[in-house]
């Protein structure tokens, strides 16, 4: 085999194993999401956003919470406890709401995410900022405290 022949069959082979890494780290992906730290007060706070926010079922929302937030789900299903015992769900409320993590800060035994939230619905838009406040209780990071307020 000449000196061409051999660099051809050598960028061939790079070409596959690029390509064999690439489809691994892809596979990869999928397992290195599910290996959250679900004891971390991020992965519990980002839970309480997509549950109370994106889905707006304030019932999941309040697996997360203790104290003020649980209290605050607990007025808010009251509430609605009218309309969802006539059939109607969480999934009928929902819009198409994107939220992101925009910060983190500790307060003594406390920590404080922001976020914003967009949300669209039937040609209109609503942009919040919604600050979560966790603390530890029972060994485990709850939501304690939810203020939300037009983003400016």
């Amino acid at each position: 085999m000449n000196f061409a022949e051999r660099l051809q069959v050598s960028r061939a082979f790079r070409g596959r194993a690029l390509a064999l890494a690439l489809m691994l780290v892809a596979l990869s992906l999928p397992l290195l999401s599910a290996c959250k730290d679900q004891a971390s007060p991020e992965y519990v706070a980002d839970q309480f956003v997509e549950a109370y926010f994106q889905r707006m079922d304030q019932q999941s929302a309040r697996q997360f919470t203790a104290f003020g937030a649980t209290e605050m789900l607990e007025r808010e299903l009251e509430l609605t406890r009218g309309v969802r015992d006539q059939g109607y769900l969480p999934a009928e409320a929902a819009a198409q709401v994107n939220w992101r993590r925009t910060g983190r800060s500790a307060r003594g035994e406390r920590v404080r995410f922001d976020y914003d939230i967009d949300i669209r619905r039937e040609g209109s838009e609503d942009h919040r900022k919604a600050d979560v406040e966790l603390a530890k209780v029972q060994a485990g990071w709850k939501v304690v405290r939810v203020a939300i307020a037009p983003k400016n």
